[in-house]
């Protein structure tokens, strides 16, 4: 590879200065990719460091106390019971032609699940606030929290 063509001080004296350099076109490109290459290498290097970061932070909150425990029937402690949320009433989906439509086609999707509510399908009604879901949908949820997914009112 041929050497420099010319080599000058720019700002010999001052408290920022430069050298600057001219080569031949191959030496300039072959040049520039090494200096891709290094600043690619140094950028991979650096995301490796901050992704070992986040993987030690996020680590260091497995000290945290676990979740409360579960009842001994296997069900959430903060949730209903199956009995309690059997005893919520529940009813077969039938869409209704006429001037109850607009009022059906506004109650057709399930909270929960955000699928619609079907004609025929089992949904359940909870008695605080009259929203209806899905009864399987809305049965998980209970269990896990007893109040409504869509107002929060509690369904005790």
């Amino acid at each position: 590879m041929p050497a420099a063509t010319g080599c000058d001080i720019v700002g010999a004296g001052t408290a920022t200065f430069a050298v600057v350099c001219e080569y031949d076109d191959r030496f300039g490109v072959v040049l520039e990719l090494v200096a891709f290459s290094a600043f690619v290498l140094l950028l991979r290097y650096a995301a490796a460091l901050y992704a070992n970061h986040r993987i030690a932070t996020l680590s260091a909150h497995d000290d945290l106390p676990p979740p409360p425990a579960a009842r001994s029937d296997g069900a959430s402690s903060s949730g209903l019971d199956d009995a309690a949320i059997a005893r919520l009433p529940c009813f077969v989906v039938v869409v209704s032609r006429g001037a109850g439509a607009a009022a059906a086609a506004t109650a057709t999707e399930c909270a929960v699940c955000l699928g619609a509510v079907e004609e025929g399908e089992t949904a359940r009604s909870l008695p605080g606030c009259a929203h209806a879901f899905h009864a399987r949908c809305v049965d998980a949820w209970l269990r896990l929290r007893p109040t409504c997914p869509v107002c929060r009112a509690t369904c005790r």
